[in-house]
């Protein structure tokens, strides 16, 4: 394993001197697409069409032609919707429930039903994020801010033979802007309500004319949070956002292109939003803490009562080198990456001014992976894909617990590391002129080695513990794909396909005693769907339907412990069926307005579920059976060189569920959104947007503690800004 890591990173370093005729499937496609977009709109003729690179193919191919469901979003579209973190694209996407946990930046995705609810470090993610194509191995440092990025692109259902383990549920892929052969800046100054002040600049350079370039980006956001703490009667939620991200691009000839991009991301200030619930609301719950110290939640939604208001520091370093290099008829790319997390997070986990739970989080986390690949059009009937790659990662995890007025004194502290090789490939055949078979696999092997002081075995300070362990796992895996589509003449693309993938198997470290590891979940997953546009593209629909079948599903299961608060660990509890729709429409009905609605439907259901006589009864936690997104954009030109224009969204959520007895659950919900903006000569554009303008009242999350109380986390309330935006 480690000669292949040596070879694997000697591949980058190789690449960096091939000096053969780059194809450019990594070219900017979401530049080209923002470009297409402001020519459409200007226009108004007619949809743009937005070019891919997630299925690594030599060359970016168009969203239409892409036989797989794939949610693109541009910087374009994103900057006009006001997105600035990967929850809010979520809401964009049919199918997708991309939240927060109870840890701030820490994720909980979930796509087609398929998720994780938690913050423990060795849970496996179901939903993959992959940043300019380096996979994040860890759900924390999650919600990094959607800064200067040229798109976003959501594949939806397991993409096991190109992106590997932990993509039951579907990959996000984030690709940053690159430096360009053309000076530039732009910069941003905003306000908003909470006392948010934010700003950013980003400057592009040539420094060798057709050589070489560089680009650096920074942003800075503050505010003083959107909740009331009535217990020291002040703002509560405040949080401070920090990214600074340079790169380089050097192209020494057409034929090499090689970019090498850091970032430095880092989030501090109070931590998540936690409200407490009293009276209890678990019928036949017991009588908590608070209700015993005579606590009553507020009536206003958004006033909480930390008895301790906390803190957090987040921090993420980041780098990443690739190498485009053009040989024969393809184009090898080798991308290499490097991440390090830094968390330190202290949470009133109860909510309340009880001191029931007092939870401290330390997590240390750093990986590094390289992936060497080809891709090739070899002929009018054939392409492929084909690459390896190596993954290693260890993170260090310590939790404290302060409970029931300072009773019990808890600590523990766990370890592991974990790597992974695989060899993948996946091929395009045309039998047919208008017939595409694509055959897929992926081979992977992988070892993890764990370590752990469980609750008892440390001092409340950390400094003394007493391990168990090491404990091994090893495992592999082999995941194909078999596809189909149909290209009808001047009409719809038709695609049906047969995947496999795995989340891997590994060890429950929260605080628990070290046990036998747990096994790789599994899915075999079918989906079909058409992509069509119509009336000369003023009219575009798009449909996909899908039936995943899952074995040895891995849950968290959480239940409340009088010394521990709650007990989390993870089994292969489950078996289940998940199958559903999701439809896509976009319209022009006249020059300058785009219309868009999507709607997704999850239908997920528990075959098996151990201890559970009736599993068919239990709904999935966090899984809305509908969602559902409306969005109107509109601009005109003025005649004067200037433009005005305006984007309203709204997204719904059914209802969910926040643990797996269904004792919990948020109700379905709207989130209004509109951004108001006018342009002066292309030069500088002053917007006003509204998020959550109705107010609404929802949660992210909720759990039982039991004797120590019950919470919810919600979702921010009405936030409103204004940003002057200036480009040189």
């Amino acid at each position: 394993m480690k000669k292949l890591s040596i070879l694997l990173a000697a591949g980058t370093a190789g690449a960096a001197t091939v000096t053969a005729i780059p194809a450019r499937a990594a070219d900017a496609p979401a530049a080209q697409a923002d470009a297409q977009i402001d020519s459409a709109q200007e226009a108004g003729s007619a949809l743009d069409e937005i070019v891919v690179i997630g299925r690594k193919r030599a060359r970016s191919e168009a969203l239409q032609q892409t036989p797989v469901s794939i949610t693109a979003l541009t910087a374009l579209q994103l900057d006009r919707a006001v997105s600035k973190d990967l929850t809010d694209v979520g809401r964009m996407t049919p199918n997708a429930s991309l939240q927060p946990s109870a840890q701030r930046g820490v994720q909980n995705f979930a796509i087609r039903g398929m998720g994780v609810s938690g913050s423990t470090p060795s849970d496996e993610p179901a939903v993959g994020i992959f940043q300019d194509g380096v996979y994040w191995g860890s759900n924390y440092g999650a919600l990094n801010e959607l800064f200067d990025i040229e798109s976003v692109e959501i594949l939806r259902g397991p993409q096991g033979t190109l992106f590997g383990r932990n993509v039951t549920g579907g990959a996000v892929t984030v690709r940053s802007a690159r430096p360009a052969q053309e000076t530039s800046a732009k910069m941003m100054l905003g306000i908003g309500n909470g006392m948010m002040l934010e700003g950013s600049a980003v400057a592009n350079l040539p420094i060798v004319a057709d050589t070489l370039a560089t680009r650096v980006a920074v942003l800075t956001r503050r505010n003083q949070g959107l909740f009331k703490d009535e217990v020291r009667d002040r703002s509560y939620g405040r949080t401070s956002s920090f990214v600074v991200r340079p790169s380089l691009r050097w192209t020494p000839s057409p034929a090499v292109d090689l970019t090498l991009l850091g970032e430095f991301y880092q989030q501090q200030g109070d931590p998540v939003v936690v409200r407490g619930v009293a009276p209890n609301t678990v019928r036949g719950g017991p009588l908590t803490l608070a209700e015993k110290e005579g606590y009553t939640t507020p009536a206003d939604f958004f006033t909480v009562s930390p008895g301790d208001s906390g803190s957090s520091n987040v921090k993420v370093y980041f780098t990443m080198l690739e190498a485009d290099i053009d040989i024969g008829p393809g184009v090898l790319t080798s991308v290499t990456g490097y991440r390090k997390v830094r968390s330190r997070v202290l949470t009133d986990f109860d909510g309340t001014p009880s001191d029931g739970f007092l939870q401290g989080v330390r997590n240390d986390q750093h990986q590094w992976s390289s992936e060497l690949r080809y891709a090739a059009d070899i002929a009018d009937w054939l392409s492929m894909t084909a690459g390896l790659y190596y993954f290693d990662q260890s993170f260090s995890f310590a939790e404290t617990r302060d409970l029931n007025n300072h009773a019990s004194l808890l600590a523990t502290r766990s370890m592991l590391d974990n790597s992974s090789f695989a060899a993948f490939t996946e091929v395009d055949i045309k039998p047919l002129q208008n017939l595409t078979v694509t055959l897929g696999g992926r081979y992977t092997e992988e070892k993890k080695v764990a370590s752990s002081a469980p609750f008892g075995r440390c001092t409340f300070d950390l400094v003394t513990c007493t391990f168990t362990g090491p404990a091994r796992y090893k495992g592999d895996n082999f995941s194909p794909k078999v596809g189909i589509a149909y290209q009808i003449e001047q009409g719809p693309l038709l695609f049906a396909s047969m995947t496999k993938g795995y989340r891997s198997g590994g060890f429950a470290l929260r605080g628990t005693a070290l046990a036998s590891p747990y096994d790789p979940e599994k899915v075999t997953a079918y989906e079909a769907g058409f992509k069509s546009d119509w009336l000369d593209r003023h009219l575009r629909l798009n449909i996909s339907a899908y039936y995943n079948k899952y074995k040895d599903l891995q849950r968290t299961v959480l239940a409340p412990d009088p010394v521990l608060g709650v007990i989390q660990s993870v089994f292969n509890a489950a078996d289940a069926e998940i199958k559903g729709a999701e439809f896509e429409l976009s319209a022009i009905p006249v020059d300058g307005l785009t219309l868009a609605a999507t709607y997704g439907y999850t239908r997920a259901r528990y075959k098996t579920f151990l201890g559970v006589s009736d599993p068919g009864s239990r709904r999935f936690v966090r899984v809305p059976e509908h969602t559902a997104n409306l969005a109107a954009d509109y601009e005109t030109d003025l005649g004067n060189g200037d433009g005005v224009g305006f984007h309203l969204g709204a997204a719904y959520s059914g209802t969910y569920f926040f643990d797996d007895a269904n004792l919990l659950s948020q109700k379905g919900y709207w989130l209004v959104d509109v951004n108001v903006f006018y342009r002066l000569q292309d030069r500088m554009t002053v917007s006003a947007y509204g998020r959550n303008l109705a107010n609404q009242k929802y949660a992210s999350w909720g759990s039982s503690l039991g004797a120590l109380g019950q919470n919810m986390f919600p979702g921010d309330p009405r936030t409103y800004g204004l940003r002057i935006t200036a480009e040189f």
